[in-house]
């Protein structure tokens, strides 16, 4: 045999040994393996446990092997609240199909219904949590899609009492896709992550956040729904994220916001919708950060620059029926704002090229006032209030004309979303 045909057995060889011999197992009841645990002792790599309906108490379970794991008619894993449900530390896993509950409560370990750790490729799909501390947690993990799960935390505690629902650290390429999440402390929660994507996620009802980055670069989240949480998105100490299509609803309350720039630069925030936040966007410490064709509708405040922030730019977005358009803590405020429609303008269009003949001033005295003395807005419907603003636009002293907007746009903007 000459030796090219040698080299040709020997794949063909590997390639059987690996592919050819995997096996189905499949666990019930009344089947000869009963538990998942004993299924994956006799499981090899490759292989794919079948887990039929019914309720499986059995501690922890670790997969430390890549096996497909699937569940039919959602079997019940059951943590007893006292027990991490399910570990799972081998590459290359597909876990779908369960119904993960009551993991145990710990104020020193962070115990998940799924916990992903040290490892790659894996996929979790379209399962449903209930009752976790944690809902599923990636540590040091790459390349990973969680995908489809419905994952709800203890309804009627507190955000003492209940750790995040998506939960990554340290991780790089990871897809978080169409999950539902709701009553943790914050919905989606990065740290340290690189390069991966967050969308078409609901994230409600949850005690902090419904998203919160922190130290995490390079990642896009789009066309997610943030709505009735404590605040909606905290992007914090992060560089190069893109923000688009995502919509940032009713998110109120006395520090609440749809969407926190905090210590952020060279990003984007496009196409986006903040409707009925107590503020739609807050900006601290932020730089070099594009913010376009989003629409800013009845919120408190639409946007709140602090003095820290500078080199952003603001144009073509949409101001409708906000009670502050934009307050700022400084006469000085070094950010470009131009080519926006606000709802409030006042002005005339003489030559009819779109473009109003006279700036808009988006500050309002009185919202200046409030940023710098909270008490004040007691005052917000009074007459006083709008004698205020009315002559700050007639003899203008405090607010800084840094942030009017030269060119304001007389009609509303559209664009596809």
């Amino acid at each position: 045999m000459e030796r090219k045909d040698i080299g040709k057995a020997s794949l063909i060889f590997l390639f059987l040994s690996v592919f050819s011999f995997s096996k189905e197992i499949i666990v019930c009841k009344e089947c000869e393996i009963n538990t998942i645990t004993e299924a994956l002792k006799v499981a090899d790599s490759g292989d794919t446990i079948i887990v039929k309906n019914g309720i499986y108490r059995e501690g922890t379970i670790i997969v430390n092997k890549s096996v497909k794991l699937i569940g039919e008619n959602y079997p019940i894993l059951d943590g007893e609240n006292k027990h991490e449900v399910v570990r799972i530390t081998a590459k290359n896993v597909i876990f779908t199909g369960f119904k993960v509950i009551n993991s145990g409560v710990s104020e020193l370990e962070d115990i998940a219904g799924i916990k992903v750790i040290n490892t790659s490729g894996c996929v979790i799909k379209n399962n449903i949590l209930r009752n976790n501390f944690w809902g599923i947690y990636l540590a040091k993990v790459k390349d990973c899609t969680v995908e489809g799960n419905d994952i709800k935390g203890r309804e009627g505690t507190s955000e003492v009492y209940t750790g995040n629902g998506i939960h990554l650290w340290y991780c790089r390429n990871i897809r978080i896709v169409n999950n539902k999440i709701r009553y943790h402390r914050d919905g989606i929660y990065f740290e340290f992550v690189k390069k991966s994507l967050i969308e078409g996620n609901l994230s409600e009802y949850n005690w902090r956040y419904g998203l919160h980055f922190m130290f995490s670069h390079e990642d896009i989240y789009i066309n997610n729904i943030f709505r009735y949480n404590g605040a909606g998105v905290a992007v914090m100490y992060t560089k190069k994220v893109l923000m688009q299509g995502n919509r940032f609803e009713k998110n109120w309350g006395d520090s609440s916001y749809g969407l926190l720039l905090k210590a952020i630069s060279d990003s984007k925030i496009v196409n986006n919708v903040f409707y009925k936040n107590t503020t739609g966007i807050l900006i601290d410490e932020t730089q070099r950060t594009i913010i376009k064709h989003n629409d800013f509708i009845e919120n408190g405040w639409a946007l709140r620059i602090w003095a820290n922030s500078m080199d952003n730019t603001i144009t073509e977005n949409n101001f409708l029926g906000n009670t502050f358009e934009v307050s700022t803590n400084s006469k000085l405020n070094p950010n470009k704002i131009f080519k926006n429609y606000w709802s409030s303008y006042r002005g005339y269009d003489l030559n009819g090229d779109g473009i109003g003949d006279i700036p808009h001033r988006p500050v309002k005295l009185f919202s200046y006032i409030v940023e710098n003395n909270p008490a004040a807005s007691i005052l917000l419907k009074s007459f006083f209030v709008e004698l205020l603003n009315r002559i700050e636009e007639v003899f203008p002293v405090i607010i800084p004309t840094s942030l009017e907007d030269s060119k304001p746009l007389m009609r509303k903007i559209t664009w596809k979303r």
